[in-house]
């Protein structure tokens, strides 16, 4: 899946805002029609299920922005995270995101999906 369109979750939450929750990926896409097709197209990759919240909204884009590090060796950085992600062609959002996380050693990639949903809450 390529994300090269994504925006980063920050913004997603400012278009998302007085969504209805709970709320399926295409409700999510609807309430943003009409605004920028980045935002939409981020939508449109994020898993198809129910979101209770808008931290779950955050944890699904952790979790695409996690697809990037499959393969990635643990323990890891901040800045060796950001890079093989890169490597592995993650777009920028994706980038910015783990740019943000706190600079320390990351055992497994569920700590680094948790460390960039926090991050973006």
């Amino acid at each position: 899946m390529s994300d090269t369109k994504m925006i980063s979750p920050a913004l997603l939450q400012r278009h998302l805002h007085n969504v209805n929750y709970p709320a399926s990926r295409n409700e999510l896409i609807a309430h943003t029609r009409g605004e920028c097709e980045r935002v939409i197209s981020t939508l449109q990759q994020l898993p198809d299920r129910q979101y209770s919240r808008p931290t779950d909204v955050s944890k699904a884009f952790a979790e695409v922005a996690g697809s990037h590090l499959a393969g990635m060796s643990y323990p890891a950085r901040r800045d060796d995270l950001a890079q093989y992600a890169r490597s592995q062609g993650a777009g920028q959002p994706v980038i910015t995101a783990l740019e943000r996380i706190p600079d320390r050693d990351y055992d497994d990639l569920q700590v680094v999906i948790v460390a960039v949903a926090e991050e973006e809450d």
